[in-house]
C-alpha cells in the first residue's frame, strides 16, 4: 500500500530539479566570467555541494523513516548512499531536537522540515547531470550541460 502522495512527491521533486538548475547556472556564469577550466563539472560539483534550501520530503513519509531510523540505523535499506545520508541528517537533526528541546518526533521532523537547510543536494553526479538537462531543454536554454570533457 502506499501511504504517500504522488503529487506531492513530484512536486517536491520538480522543485528541487528547478532550484539545482538556477544554482547551476548562477555558478556556471560566475565561473564563465574567471575563465575556469571544466566548468560544468566545477559547476555541478560546487552545485550539488551547495546545499539546498530544504529538504525535499513531505512531512508523512520524513516521519515514518525518521521513526523506523531512530529505532535501528539498519533498519531501512536504501537505493543509493545519497539518499541514506539525506536520511541520517534528518533522523540525527530530528534526534538533538529531540533530546535538546525536549521536542516530539512529529515536532521535530516537522521544524526540521521547515527551518532547516539541506547541507547538500542529496544526488549522484550523473543523476544530476540528467536533471540539469532536462531542465534546461524546458527552459529552452542553450547553456552547455552534460559531461565535461
Amino acid at each position: 500500500m502506499n501511504y504517500f502522495n504522488q503529487s506531492e512527491s513530484a512536486q517536491r521533486r520538480a522543485e528541487r530539479d528547478r532550484e539545482l538548475t538556477e544554482l547551476y547556472c548562477e555558478i556556471y556564469d560566475s565561473l564563465k566570467a574567471c575563465r575556469v577550466k571544466n566548468m560544468r563539472h566545477v559547476a555541478l560539483t560546487m552545485a550539488l555541494a551547495s546545499g539546498s534550501p530544504r529538504y525535499h520530503v513531505g512531512f508523512d513519509r520524513a516521519y515514518i523513516v525518521v521513526a523506523q531510523l531512530l529505532r535501528d540505523k539498519d533498519a531501512i535499506a536504501f537505493k543509493s548512499s545519497c539518499i541514506r545520508d539525506m536520511w541520517l541528517e534528518i533522523t540525527a537533526r530530528v534526534e538533538r531536537l529531540m533530546r535538546e528541546c525536549r521536542l516530539s518526533i512529529a515536532q521535530a521532523v516537522e521544524l526540521v522540515l521547515e527551518q532547516c537547510r539541506a547541507s547538500r543536494f542529496f544526488l549522484a553526479e550523473e543523476h544530476a547531470w540528467v536533471i540539469i538537462k532536462r531542465e534546461l531543454s524546458k527552459m529552452n536554454c542553450r547553456r552547455p550541460y552534460g559531461r565535461a570533457a
